[in-house]
C-alpha cells in the first residue's frame, strides 16, 4: 500500500504535482476577481459565471481544493494527495456533465484538466490502472470530450466578406443567387456598422466566384460590383483558408436552419440601429 503511493515523495511527481496544484490555484484566483475572464471566450462562461456553493463562488472553492492539493503534494503526503485528487476529479464530473449538456465554460475545463493533471502526476501508474481510479478517470472523459466538441464548434465563427465579424445583423448569401445580389446592394447602401456579408458556397464555380470577389475588393471595388463581376474573368487560384472560411460560413448558416437564401441572421438588438424603418 505504501510503496503504491509513493510518488509524490520519491518520483517526479514531488515537483510536477504541486505546479499542477499552483497553476489550479493561479487560474481560480484570477477567475475569481475577473482578470482571467479575457481567456473564457465560450458562452459557458457567462451561464456559469455566477454559480455558488453556499454563497460562494465555484473559483473559490476550486482555489481553496488545488490550495489543499499542493499543501499535500509538498508535505509528501503522497497517499493523501492521490485520494483527494481523485475526489476532486470525481467532484469535476458533475460540472462537466452539467456543461455538457448547456455550454462550454473554456476556463471550467482548463481547471478540471489540472485536476486530472495532479492525480496522474501524484499516483503513481499502478494506482491509476485500479479499478476504482480507472472508472472514474473514464466518467470524467465521457463527461469532459462533448465540452471539447462543442468548444470546437463555437471556436467556428463565420468568416464575414465585409464587415465586422461579431456582426449584429449577418447576411447570408451565394453569388450565383441573383436575390442575393439584390439584397447586398440595398444592405450595401444602408453603410451601417453592424452589418455583416457572409459568403456561401456549394459549388466549386461560387467557390472561384467568391475568391474573384475577395480580389475585386482587394482592387478597390464595392462590394456590389465585386459580386457582380465574380462571374468573369480568368481562372482564380483558390486557397485552403478561403475553403475553410467557406465552410465555416456554411456551419453557421446552417446553424440557423434557413430556408434559402438570401438569409439574415440578427443577433440581440444592434447599436446604433436608428429605427426599425432601416430597412
Amino acid at each position: 500500500m505504501n510503496a503504491a503511493f509513493r510518488g509524490v515523495s520519491s518520483g517526479p511527481g514531488r515537483f510536477t504535482a504541486p505546479l499542477m496544484a499552483l497553476a489550479g490555484v493561479v487560474l481560480c484566483v484570477a477567475q475569481a476577481l475577473g482578470y482571467a475572464e479575457i481567456l473564457c471566450v465560450t458562452e459557458g462562461c457567462a451561464l456559469h459565471e455566477n454559480t455558488t456553493v453556499f454563497g460562494l463562488s465555484l473559483w473559490w472553492w476550486g482555489a481553496a481544493a488545488f490550495a489543499g492539493l499542493g499543501v499535500l503534494a509538498l508535505m509528501g503526503r503522497a497517499g493523501l494527495a492521490s485520494r483527494a485528487g481523485l475526489l476532486c476529479l470525481a467532484a469535476d464530473i458533475g460540472l462537466l456533465a452539467l456543461m455538457a449538456l448547456t455550454a462550454p465554460c473554456l476556463t471550467c475545463l482548463v481547471a478540471g484538466a489540472l485536476f486530472l493533471a495532479f492525480y496522474l502526476c501524484a499516483t503513481p501508474r499502478e494506482g491509476v490502472f485500479r479499478r476504482l481510479p480507472l472508472a472514474i478517470i473514464l466518467a470524467w472523459a465521457l463527461a469532459f470530450s462533448p465540452n471539447l466538441f462543442a468548444v470546437g464548434k463555437e471556436a467556428m465563427q463565420p468568416w464575414p466578406l465585409v464587415g465586422p465579424q461579431a456582426a449584429a445583423v449577418r447576411l447570408f448569401f451565394s453569388p450565383t443567387c441573383p436575390a442575393c445580389r439584390d439584397a447586398v446592394a440595398v444592405m450595401s447602401r444602408l453603410d451601417k456598422p453592424f452589418l455583416g456579408f457572409f459568403p456561401i458556397a456549394g459549388t466549386e464555380e461560387e467557390v472561384r466566384m467568391v475568391a474573384r470577389t475577395v480580389n475585386g475588393l482587394e482592387a478597390g471595388l464595392s462590394l456590389p460590383e465585386a459580386l457582380a463581376r465574380s462571374g468573369d474573368g480568368e481562372p482564380v487560384e483558390v486557397g485552403l483558408l478561403l475553403r475553410f472560411r467557406l465552410l465555416k460560413n456554411k456551419v453557421a448558416y446552417l446553424g440557423g436552419r434557413p430556408d434559402g437564401v438570401p438569409h439574415l441572421q440578427i443577433n440581440g438588438w444592434p447599436r446604433k440601429w436608428d429605427s426599425v424603418d432601416v430597412f
